[in-house]
Parts: C-alpha cells; structure tokens; sequence
C-alpha cells in the first residue's frame, strides 16, 4: 500500500531535502502536493481536498538512513 509513494519519495528524496531541508512533504501518486513547515500543517492541510490513506508525508532530509514514513490513516465509515 502506497509503496509508488515511497519509491517515488526514494527517488526525490535528495532534491527535496536540498531544496526543503527539515520540512514535511506530502506526496500522492508521483507527484509532491504540498511542502510544510510541521507534520500537523501538512496532515491538516492536505486531508482537506485528499482522502486519509491516499498520501504519504516525508520529512526532508540528508541522509537515506534518517528517512521515517508517515502514514496518513484510513478511515472508514
């Protein structure tokens, strides 16, 4: 689930942190949909318009061996 995400993130991961060291990005299919200062602005912000458990947020960073995943929560009614 989601592993397109990760292996896109993978793939951005440098250029991300080069450009947003530190930051919270959201990634959804292949593309980056929002970059945020906090994990809570970015989950807030981006459950908005997205559904829960179609996006990843990443934090930015230098090192492959710092990278966590953030998984966005499935919900179910």
């Amino acid at each position: 689930m989601l592993e397109k995400e990760y292996r896109y993130f993978e793939s951005v991961a440098n250029e991300l942190a080069k450009n947003h060291l530190h930051k919270f990005a959201v990634i959804k299919g292949e593309k980056v949909i929002g970059i945020y200062d906090t994990i809570q602005d970015a989950l807030t912000e981006t459950a908005k318009d997205n559904k829960l458990g179609t996006f990843i947020l990443q934090q930015c960073e230098e090192s492959d061996s710092s990278i966590q995943r953030f998984h966005s929560r499935v919900s179910f009614a």
